[in-house]
């Protein structure tokens, strides 16, 4: 099957200004020129309005208004194979570990057992990064593999975790969402950051809501589930060391059974699984959060930074081990509990901050085998990236004077990521606030001395303040349409 490059081919060209030649293209993405024609034009195909411009001799470039307004809309037509395959993923996903009918499929689906037969090669290749595997016997298939990974791909598969931030976005980005599963498994994370007075920041928001999404939509379809985490005794000792988290998930998964009104017999594993979700995700604003390996994040965190610093021949600022401590704590007992944490930032952490990444990942694998712990993922790297990414921006030192809020999804770093490269890019700004999408009312009530608004989100309430609408990433492009903005608010004065 042809590399998928569409995505790549996006990033990098939103990175970049101007127009990039279909050499340099072609040597970055390492692919042929004809390919990265071929993409473009499939690319543009989608969309009622080319998104990537190109021109003979010059090259290519990315239409960055058609980009963000297409971007923001969630317009994304899969091809049918992509979008057909990942049917078929979600329903042996939500069967596992049970069987289901390979004519089943085939009606379903309505294509012939030639183009299911060639779709299940796809899917078995997919399903190896995931250490997932399918099974066929007499006309039925299974996915066989631990249930941990089946979880792990049933919450990025059915939600695109790896596409939003925002968990309210997740709403548009998803097809086929059911709207009352989805309020319901909002409140349930309230109730759990308000029971443990605190509040979950993405990716922890995201994942956790995930997955009681995607367990009432398994709970409805299957009829069993790996038992073995009941008697797991590392389980019983956290549980132990964190009972007011645990009685949080007994009154979660209490709450889900009368939501399906169902006689399930597996509750108490999934109030164990739950568990294991919450706990490994960190609260902001909240101590009581019992983690066995605060001596070990110590020295990983100290790790990290020292081998960062010394691959970028920088010294970050000792803030910044307090704050990747607390994420590093948590991301321990995630490897060891394999947990997985989907990053839909990765793509564009990669592209943005190439050499931060790759001495950050470097710094990974250092850290695994110094302390002999589980692969720690590019998903995790990221993370990891993030917090030296601020820090390494926020050492730049510039003038300010238009006051500006910058409005972000919760995330790890990136409202501050993007504050501080609006500044170290336009000198004449003053960020004098940051928020989450979700306090975004409130901002506007109390908009006294603000003179611009930045956005990752579009924002549909007519105020007189600008407003503008730039990517999760502060990027050449936005940077233009800020100093555009700027510039107009400098000559109404």
């Amino acid at each position: 099957m042809t590399r998928e490059i569409n995505q790549p081919l996006i990033a990098y060209l939103k990175v970049h200004t101007g127009f990039i030649t279909s050499n340099e293209l072609s040597h970055e993405l390492k692919v042929a020129k004809k390919t990265i024609a071929r993409h473009v034009s499939s690319i543009n195909k989608k969309f009622s309005e080319p998104i990537i411009i190109s021109k003979r001799g010059r090259g290519y470039q990315l239409n960055y208004n058609n980009y963000l307004n297409f971007a923001n809309r969630s317009v994304r037509r899969d091809s049918s194979m992509q979008l057909r395959q990942r049917n078929i993923l979600i329903k042996l996903l939500f069967a596992a570990p049970q069987s289901v009918r390979i004519i089943d499929l085939v009606n379903s689906l309505y294509v012939s057992e030639s183009v299911f037969q060639n779709d299940e090669k796809d899917i078995r290749e997919q399903l190896k990064k995931w250490d997932l595997t399918l099974s066929r016997k007499s006309r039925m298939i299974r996915i066989v593999g631990k249930e941990r990974d089946i979880r792990s791909v049933l919450v990025k598969t059915v939600l695109n975790l790896t596409k939003s931030t925002d968990i309210k976005k997740l709403r548009w980005d998803t097809k086929d969402t059911n709207a009352e599963d989805f309020d319901f498994s909002l409140k349930q994370v309230d109730l759990a950051q308000h029971l443990l007075n605190g509040f979950l920041p993405y990716p922890y928001n995201v994942n956790f809501f995930a997955h009681i999404y995607v367990l009432l939509g398994r709970v409805r379809k299957y009829k069993s589930v790996d038992k073995s985490i009941v008697e797991d005794p590392n389980i019983k000792n956290e549980i132990k060391k964190n009972p007011e988290i645990f009685s949080i998930c007994q009154q979660i998964v209490s709450n889900i059974q009368r939501f399906l009104n169902l006689d399930y017999q597996f509750w108490e594993p999934e109030t164990y699984y739950l568990f294991e979700y919450l706990l490994t995700s960190r609260f902001n604003s909240f101590d009581g959060v019992v983690l066995g390996d605060e001596k070990l994040s110590e020295k990983v965190t100290n790790l990290y930074i020292e081998t960062v610093s010394r691959l970028l021949d920088f010294r970050f600022d000792p803030a910044i081990t307090t704050e990747l401590q607390s994420h590093v704590l948590a991301m321990i007992s995630r490897l060891k509990m394999k947990i997985s944490l989907p990053n839909a930032l990765l793509n564009e952490i990669k592209i943005e901050y190439h050499e931060l990444y790759q001495a950050t990942s470097k710094a990974s694998k250092c850290v695994c085998e110094t302390y002999r712990l589980p692969k720690i993922n590019e998903d995790e790297t990221g993370f990891i990236c993030l917090y030296f990414a601020k820090y390494y921006e926020d050492s730049k030192k510039i003038d300010q004077s238009i006051k500006t809020y910058v409005i972000c999804t919760t995330g790890i770093g990136t409202s501050g990521i993007i504050s501080t490269r609006i500044k170290n890019t336009i000198p004449d700004i003053k960020i004098v606030g940051m928020a989450s999408s979700v306090n975004i009312e409130k901002i506007l009530e109390s908009k006294t001395n603000v003179d611009l608004l930045i956005s990752t989100i579009p924002i549909s309430k007519k105020i007189d303040i600008p407003i503008v609408l730039v990517s999760a990433f502060f990027t050449k492009q936005d940077e233009k349409k800020v100093r555009k903005v700027v510039r107009k608010i400098q000559d109404d004065r």
